[in-house]
């Protein structure tokens, strides 16, 4: 999803409607709470199961009506059918967005220039690293704890002390929702780059203040500042960078190497987090959250090119100098 919405998507606007997909994930989240909330105990979990049909069924209706993604399009060298489609997303924005020659020669050099097209030399080294960031970006979002905090934040506010754990977690799934929509409403005006940069530092602070503060109000405090920096960058922007960073080509195929470690990492994280807490502490768990945050930080400056305010087009042509 993150592809397709990154490719029907203008410049001017690719990073607010990027953002969506991470939006409905959070807003998916926050009604899976309530709903664990509101269903009876009893036979629950086939209940929530015949639940979440529902937005799996529209999702599919929903594609099965979308038009194909002219860039994709342009780049097998569909070009009349790109710009049909072209037209029907963007009207009079079609002819800029849509900057590939009718045979699609441009995207198949570029392919070749990046190592799609089965040649070596640095093109391919360029390739591999575009891949590996996404990668990678993934792996360490994965690593900064955030999903130990969505799927333990009840058990975290009960052994806390927490009057209301089910209360408490429902702040934070809202809080997510808050904060995403925040990114969305600024994150074509602010660098990519800044975005996680900070989103990463307040995030490891957060870490740190509950590794160091143990009381409830520490507890809760900590969460939801964390839970709303996650939001406001680290959230949305990796699911935006990683098809902006790679080729038309190759694109598909970086998306799923990036999918691919996000899932294995959660699983990981997921399967981990209650064994480390056992082994280290929750305070030890939350040290290295936070460390690993800091270190997020260091690698975002260093390593990650910056694509914001630039076309697909203009960065792909980048790609393949």
């Amino acid at each position: 999803m993150p592809l397709y919405i990154s490719e029907i998507s203008t410049t001017r606007n690719r990073g607010s409607l990027g953002s969506l997909n991470q939006l409905t994930i959070c807003v998916g989240i926050l009604l899976a709470l309530f709903a664990n909330v509101a269903v009876a105990p009893t036979g629950a979990w086939r209940r929530l199961f015949g639940l979440a049909v529902a937005p799996g069924a529209l999702l599919a209706l929903g594609m099965a009506a979308a038009p194909e993604s002219p860039r994709w399009l342009a780049s097998v060298g569909a070009h009349d059918e790109a710009l049909r489609a072209g037209r029907a997303l963007w009207g009079a924005e079609c002819a800029a967005e849509l900057q590939s020659p009718p045979d699609g020669r441009e995207g198949k050099a570029q392919a070749a220039a990046s190592g799609g097209g089965g040649g070596g030399g640095g093109g391919g080294s360029a390739l591999t690293r575009t891949v590996a960031l996404g990668g990678l970006l993934f792996l360490l979002q994965q690593f900064s704890g955030i999903n130990a905090v969505v799927y333990f934040s009840s058990k975290v506010f009960r052994d806390a002390g927490v009057a209301s754990e089910t209360l408490a977690t429902l702040a934070v799934g809202a809080l997510n929702v808050v904060g995403t929509v925040l990114a969305g409403s600024i994150i074509d005006r602010v660098r990519r780059k800044t975005l996680l940069c900070v989103s990463w530092g307040a995030m490891g602070a957060a870490m740190l203040g509950m590794a160091g503060l143990r009381t409830p109000a520490a507890a809760v405090a900590g969460t939801l500042l964390y839970i709303f920096a996650f939001a406001c960058g680290v959230g949305p922007v990796p699911g935006l960078m990683v098809p902006e960073m790679n080729p038309s080509a190759t694109r598909g195929q970086a998306v799923s190497v990036a999918m691919g470690s996000h899932w294995v990492c959660n699983a990981v994280i997921g399967q981990a987090f209650l064994p480390a807490v056992d082994a280290y502490g929750l305070p030890g768990v939350y040290a290295f959250f936070g460390a690993v945050c800091f270190a997020e930080v260091a690698f975002v400056r260093l390593c990650v090119p910056e694509t914001s305010g630039k076309s697909m087009e203009e960065i792909e042509k980048g790609l393949a100098v």
